[in-house]
């Protein structure tokens, strides 16, 4: 009866509410972003959309050095410095990383860009427009992710997450079903990074509103505080976690876009967004239930936290197993009816990230038990082996296999980082954050 009372008062906690909004945001942003992956698919076509979405995967890439762990680590310091009472040191973590990210930023655009482009074929070529339009995402992204941390630190879970995941992708949307309107011009590559980065901007502005009118007095009349040399450490940290998740998440994308066409590179793209719609579960858990394993932990509650870790992996993975079965069964067709007949071969890489995404969800949130007990260089270590085998994987297997050779470096990699996460769990901390039993020694 304990062990059910216990779950009861978990689902019917604040817990419970916050993992409620978050799937729903989540779940909104993954539909919202389903159907404008339709959309445009349908409106530019295989090498249309591989044009864009390759635009898109580096621009992500080049954004990554320019804030990379930087939003964890405000998360993080402005949680801490309002239970200490210290004011001065959250405007100071925030007056410190808007500067480092906006300088990066405008270093990686001007050095890096120019050259990018004139390789997509400069100003003249839709390749190389539609890159020049995504470099204005780079800035944009940064903050935008820095005052959604900023947000989320100060404990508003679901307003932190707004502008990101709803606010962004619905924009869009919009943007892109009037796009004829809006733009007088046929949707093309260019057209389509524009309006993204227009969702982008509109986003970050209500982003900025919603962090003054919530920023508590203390801070706003604060002096800002620094500590740069721990604060540069600990981001480093970080910065080398969510660069590989982004290596891992955009390697294969890049490396298909060079040694294939962009028709190629169109198909597969699709298959990750419908491969990451299962995923989206575990997603928004996280973001919940990452305070709460801090909590625990520095309290010493190892039962509480074994139970909390089970019971979130096992809500993910039946999730995950739902719509892993239904595209396993209806893909094809799906994709057929959604995307087109010339999306059809996107069907077996689908189903090999769906692979990935199981053994993901099944692991449970191991990435955030260690982050949150203060084992993050053990993440750090697994995820920098996970982001190093995908490139090597990518690699070797693109070039014989295409599509499919990205999608197996992706899995694989996945697959190795999660295991190697989820042993850093069991010997740390001697939880077992599999969704299903197994007895620890």
């Amino acid at each position: 009866m304990g062990s059910k009372e216990s779950f009861r008062r978990l689902f019917y906690s604040r817990v419970a509410r916050e993992a409620g909004w978050s799937m729903g945001l989540r779940a909104a942003s993954a539909g919202i972003g389903f159907v404008t992956t339709i959309l445009l698919a349908r409106a530019l076509g295989a090498e249309g959309y591989g044009i864009y979405a390759f635009a898109w995967s580096l621009v992500t890439l080049l954004a990554m050095p320019a804030h990379a762990g930087l939003p964890n680590l405000v998360l993080r310091e402005t949680a801490r410095g309002l239970a200490e009472g210290r004011p001065d040191l959250v405007k100071g973590v925030w007056w410190w990383s808007g500067r480092v990210v906006a300088v990066l930023s405008l270093v990686m655009i001007g050095l890096i860009g120019p050259l990018l482009v004139a390789w997509q074929g400069g100003l003249k070529s839709s390749a190389g427009q539609t890159l020049a339009w995504a470099l204005a995402l780079v800035p944009l992204l940064a903050l935008g992710n820095l005052l959604g941390a900023a947000l989320r630190g100060m404990q508003y879970v679901v307003l932190g997450l707004l502008p990101e995941f709803f606010l962004r992708p619905a924009l869009f949307l919009l943007f892109v079903v009037g796009s004829a309107q809006l733009w007088a011009e046929k949707l093309s590559p260019p057209v389509a990074m524009k309006l993204l980065a227009t969702a982008f901007l509109v986003a970050f502005i209500v982003g900025i509103k919603l962090l003054w009118r919530l920023m508590p007095s203390a801070v706003r009349r604060s002096r800002p505080a620094l500590k740069k040399s721990g604060w540069l450490a600990s981001s480093i940290i970080f910065a080398l976690m969510a660069g590989f998740n982004v290596i891992n998440d955009q390697a294969s994308t890049v490396i298909l876009g060079i040694f294939e066409a962009p028709d190629v590179v169109g198909r597969f793209r699709v298959a990750v967004q419908m491969a990451t719609l299962s995923a989206f579960g575990l997603q928004a858990i996280n973001l919940v239930v990452a305070p709460r394993f801090a909590d625990l932990w520095s309290r010493g509650e190892k039962e509480r936290l074994q139970r909390l870790a089970t019971r979130s992996a096992q809500v993910v993975l039946t999730f995950n197993f739902v719509v892993a079965l239904l595209f396993a069964l209806a893909g094809r067709p799906l994709l057929r009816m959604l995307f087109g007949t010339e999306f059809t071969g996107a069907y077996l890489p689908l189903l090999i990230l769906l692979a990935g995404q199981l053994v993901n969800s099944a692991a449970g949130s191991v990435g955030y038990l260690l982050n949150m007990t203060g084992h993050e260089r053990e993440t750090a270590k697994a995820m920098t082996a996970a982001g190093v085998l995908n490139l090597m994987l990518a690699t070797v297997l693109i070039p014989i296999w295409g599509m499919i050779g990205a999608a197996a470096a992706t899995a694989i990699s996945m697959a190795l980082w999660n295991g190697l996460l989820w042993w850093w769990v069991r010997k740390r901390l001697g939880i077992n954050s599999l969704a299903f039993n197994m007895q620890l020694k």
